[in-house]
């Protein structure tokens, strides 16, 4: 009698589940999701890397061995950062076999398929390119087979699909307009989101690392859904008071620290109104600082955003605990070090656990830049290990970027990245190439 081992039994499984079912769904995947967890145990690769930002459909349009061989023999890399979820955007793919335009309107790349998702209330809207409940894991395991490493970047709250299916979880303004495009972090059932999403990525997946954005607090960058219509834009002050949150959630965080939230909102209402009705050269365009957020509003301004600084760094720590119980990295800082509430998070809670610290030279001239980096290299703590990202679409020809690469390795930084592969062209793929001894 043939033997099959579990391995391929799942794998036969989750085939077959996906061609009896004409839509995917949870119970379509669980064989895929049993399968991925027998991978190894993979982690973020230390000494050095060569890395890309890619979009799954990147990968999938070309071929995912096409595209993974052009990554291996034209770039030399060894590492890649797949978009798990992102953002609304229009992207221009000039090498793309398929299609040289794409539409997305903020999606996951992935089938939930991790229990956690069980206690959750809202799920992540899946994106039609993901045709297969095995989507995800194709993308995955091809590239572990290479012994690549794979981490994954993850727009949490910033994601105008996810707004417009569960409004109630979103910001809302001090007028009382809900935001159409960012979800708020106070919200529970979006903090059981967050939390499914990382579950998923760790234990589904196996990822390496998580490169978080927007898991904080949204702002006035973000309230575009097709085009702003703002004629003049807001003071600073003004700007940042019209992106605070007053949802039911944040009113139920407040009112349970003792904070007069009602009486708060009126304060910023009414100045609003009075600053915004005026013309703009009467506005006050002092700059946004914690100074002013200490003593405007009778000092609660400062009150109200020490809660908020709390709701997110509450937020990040459980993430960071996720990711630590599976030896993985979070990587959303560089070398802050400090409690920041003009930040909303405190910095000085997750730096012992930093695995890489992105750098960026800073100065005129190469000469200063590299003394730059020598110096950030210094600062970066014995635990971790420090990396560059090179932006090589804004070159026009290979010498500048090699330039970049070089001085990079020569102030000791070995883990360079690269953005995005599909917006990338042709031969600026080969002048990643030519930089490889770098991470070599």
């Amino acid at each position: 009698m043939t033997t099959v081992n579990r391995r391929r039994f799942l794998e036969t499984s989750g085939l077959a589940a996906a061609s009896l079912t004409p839509k995917l769904g949870l119970a379509a995947t669980v064989a895929t999701a049993a399968n991925s967890r027998l991978s190894p145990n993979f982690r973020l690769k230390t000494s050095s890397s060569g890395a890309i930002y890619i979009h799954p459909w990147d990968i999938t349009d070309e071929g995912i061995n096409n595209c993974y061989h052009c990554l291996s023999n034209k770039c030399g890399l060894n590492e890649i950062y797949v978009a798990a979820i992102y953002h609304a955007c229009t992207f221009l793919l000039p090498h793309n076999p398929k299609r040289m335009i794409k539409w997305d309107d903020g999606s996951a790349f992935f089938i939930p398929q991790h229990s956690h998702w069980r206690e959750t209330r809202i799920k992540p809207v899946v994106g039609n390119c993901v045709d297969t409940p095995g989507y995800m894991h194709r993308i995955v395991d091809n590239a572990r087979k290479r012994n690549w490493g794979v981490g994954f970047f993850t727009v949490f709250h910033f994601n105008h699909s996810m707004a417009k299916t569960y409004p109630d979880a979103c910001i809302v303004d001090v007028m009382g307009e809900r935001h159409g495009a960012f979800l708020c972090p106070a919200n529970p059932d979006v903090r059981g989101h967050d939390l499914a999403v990382v579950e998923e990525l760790m234990d589904i997946y196996g990822g390496d690392a998580i490169r978080s954005e927007h898991l904080g607090y949204g702002g006035l960058h973000h309230w575009t859904i097709t085009l702003n219509k703002i004629q003049t834009q807001p003071s600073p002050r003004d700007k940042f008071l019209l992106d605070l949150c007053f949802c039911a959630s944040c009113h139920q965080n407040a009112s349970r620290e003792g904070f007069h939230i009602q009486l708060f909102r009126r304060r910023v209402k009414a100045h609003l109104h009075r600053s915004l009705s005026k013309l703009p050269g009467e506005w006050d365009q002092g700059k946004v600082n914690e100074e002013w957020c200490r003593n405007v509003f009778e000092g609660q301004l400062w009150e109200y955003m020490e809660i908020r600084f709390d709701v997110v760094t509450r937020l990040f720590w459980e993430i960071q605990t996720i990711v630590n119980k599976y030896g993985a990295g979070l990587m959303p800082f560089g070398l802050n070090n400090q409690r920041n509430v003009m930040a909303q998070v405190d910095y000085s809670k997750f730096y012992p656990h930093l695995k890489r610290v992105s750098l960026d030279p800073q100065g005129e001239t190469r000469a200063v830049q590299k003394v730059s980096l020598v110096e950030q290299v210094k600062r970066v703590p014995r635990w971790a290990e420090p990396e560059i990202a090179h932006e090589q679409h804004i070159y026009s020809s290979q010498q500048p970027l090699l330039k970049r690469v070089k001085m990079a390795r020569e102030a000791g930084i070995r883990h360079h990245t690269f953005h995005y592969y599909g917006m990338t062209h042709r031969e600026q793929r080969e002048w990643i190439g030519r930089g490889r001894e770098a991470w070599a």
